[in-house]
């Protein structure tokens, strides 16, 4: 339901609330010129159902995730969010404990994968809601044993899908990306902005926030962000 403001009061410009306890995508969507308010997402994530192919998966924790935090406002839009790791076309999520940490790690070590981030926008003002998912080519390097203990002693894998982060300074795990960079930290920017669009909210990513190259489509919202900055409204 719309906010009715106080007569004679000016509206209150729209927020983007970000329904996800994770840092990571807390620091990604300071990226896009918008107003934004961060609150927690819900527990108790659901397991994948039988069959369910990864790219549906991920869109669906998204909305669980976002529809866990419509009564935390109104007339403002909520975005969830959830990535998984995929290989073999086995869903990998966080490890719950250490030997699952290790398991993770030794199965990615020195193989490629895909890291695939499902993204839910709901406009509590409209009831529009939309998805997407983004997939990433991440390319693993052939740690060692001693490496993987480390890593795992140091509690850096337990909230993170597949056990790793790839922007991780020591550990260093990936060799290449294949995609968009921002996806596999957790939140694929470029996606938020279209959905943005779609529901009838334009913005742009902010002209200080430099893009990591490789993904088209944060190449494609980089232009256009440098063209309005530039007074070439397209």
């Amino acid at each position: 339901m719309p906010h009715h403001y106080p007569k004679g009061s000016p509206p209150r410009r729209r927020r983007l609330i970000l329904a996800s306890g994770s840092p990571r995508r807390r620091n990604l969507i300071k990226a896009i010129q918008i107003p934004i308010r961060i609150v927690g997402s819900g527990d108790n994530e659901p397991e994948p159902d039988q069959g369910e192919s990864p790219r549906l998966y991920v869109q669906r924790l998204a909305l669980y995730k976002a529809k866990c935090a419509l009564n935390l406002t109104e007339n403002d839009i909520v975005l969830g969010a959830d990535t998984s790791v995929v290989i073999d076309n086995d869903i990998l999520g966080k490890p719950a404990n250490a030997r699952e940490a290790v398991t993770m790690l030794d199965r990615l070590r020195g193989r490629p994968h895909e890291v695939i981030t499902g993204i839910a926008m709901m406009d509590t003002a409209t009831g529009i809601c939309s998805t997407s998912a983004k997939a990433s080519k991440v390319y693993m390097r052939e740690y060692s044993d001693d490496e993987i203990a480390a890593y795992v002693e140091s509690g850096e894998p337990f909230d993170k899908a597949g056990a790793y982060a790839a922007q991780d300074e020591t550990f260093r795990p990936a060799t290449q990306i294949e995609g968009c960079y921002p996806n596999v930290i957790g939140l694929p920017i470029c996606d938020v902005l279209t959905l943005l669009h779609r529901i009838g909210v334009p913005t742009t990513f902010r002209h200080s926030w430099r893009i990591p190259p490789g993904c088209p489509d944060c190449d494609y919202w980089s232009e256009i962000t440098a063209g309005l900055k530039g007074g070439n409204r397209r």
